[in-house]
């Protein structure tokens, strides 16, 4: 998995490409824990993610549930099809924050 941090506006941006999984779950975490703390919006955009597992899954609720506890949003740009269909069986499609890519530029990077 590769992570890539990138910043618009006042919102703080991690992009993953690859495999999101038992094995690269922990890095994920550590980034998304240490950019919590900085109180800046947050986007996750899984648009290069090819293939989720519940400990990916688990890793965002977290860093969700962080965000939501310090009163701010964790934004997600869907994944390919088959990554963001595991969301969509697992109901988080209702609980966390989809957006799409393109509209969250519209507003500059803006989360919600």
């Amino acid at each position: 998995m590769e992570l890539r941090e990138s910043t618009a506006g006042r919102a703080r941006i991690v992009s993953v490409a690859g495999e999101l999984d038992l094995a690269s779950s922990p890095r994920l975490s550590a980034l998304l824990d240490r950019l919590c703390s900085e109180r800046a919006a947050l986007v996750l955009d899984l648009t290069g993610c090819t293939f989720i597992d519940s400990t990916g899954l688990r890793t965002i609720l977290g860093a969700d549930a962080r965000a939501r506890r310090d009163g701010r949003r964790l934004v997600v740009i869907p994944g390919p099809p088959p990554v963001h269909r595991v969301f969509r069986i697992a109901l988080l499609d209702q609980r966390l924050d989809f957006e799409e890519g393109d509209a969250l530029a519209d507003r500059g990077g803006e989360g919600p």
